[in-house]
């Protein structure tokens, strides 16, 4: 499985272009964000071919179709990961500010203190939770708006979750994790010298393609169970 993700991206015949139009969407991205778009939309592809096994990278053609599964990509990774993330964020900093002012009060700053961590710890553990819940169900639900061809079945939280709960799932997105973030580590200490960029783009693409890969293995395990 990770050595089929891992030997994917230089398996085409051309990979140059690619990863020359990948590398360079990302780049002009840390400048204006919004430019990233399309490439999320090619990683749906390659996600796609995790899932159904195809083989040799997908080009950048038809860019109006890149842009509209790029922006399906940001509304479902915003309503699984970044709403509960923004909500953590928020919390928790409004915690600690609360925690600080707390040590300038008098009498009963303890008990403010307290009451503060408490409240604030709890509301931060569940957002939390839903932080991690959500990322773990975002492949699965890639997978279902993919394979049904509808942006509503990524939004089926029963079916996605029935997905995302298999151990056929799980192990590929957590190993496509710790892929992910040795690449991102590795790319983003070389970005200063450019050349960690096509770094950071095969790690999306090998860490997409387990995506796909562990979609694909936990519907054909349910289905083997279903007959």
């Amino acid at each position: 499985m990770l050595e089929e993700a891992l030997s994917y991206p230089r398996e085409d015949d051309d990979p140059l272009m690619p990863f020359l139009i990948g590398s360079g969407i990302l780049l002009v991205s840390f400048v204006v964000g919004v430019t990233i778009i399309p490439l999320y939309g090619y990683l749906l592809q390659v996600f796609d071919d995790g899932r159904t096994g195809g083989r040799g990278l997908p080009e950048f053609e038809d860019w109006e179709t890149l842009i509209v599964d790029g922006l399906k990509f940001f509304v479902l990774n915003l309503l699984y990961t970044g709403i509960p993330g923004v909500v953590l964020g928020v919390v928790a900093s409004l915690t600690v500010f609360a925690t600080l002012f707390g040590g300038f009060l008098d009498q009963g700053a303890g008990a403010f203190v307290l009451v503060v961590l408490l409240i604030g710890g709890l509301v931060s553990l569940v957002a939390l939770g839903l932080v991690i819940a959500g990322s773990l169900m975002l492949p699965a639900a890639i997978g279902r708006m993919r394979a049904e061809g509808e942006f509503s079945a990524a939004l089926d939280v029963r079916e996605v979750f029935a997905v995302a709960r298999t151990s056929d799932y799980l192990v590929p997105v957590v190993l496509a994790w710790v892929v992910g973030f040795v690449f991102t580590m590795v790319g983003g200490l070389l970005s200063i010298v450019l050349i960690g960029i096509p770094i950071l783009v095969y790690g999306f693409m090998v860490t997409f393609h387990l995506y796909g890969q562990g979609y694909a293995q936990a519907v054909e395990a349910a289905n083997r169970t279903a007959r």
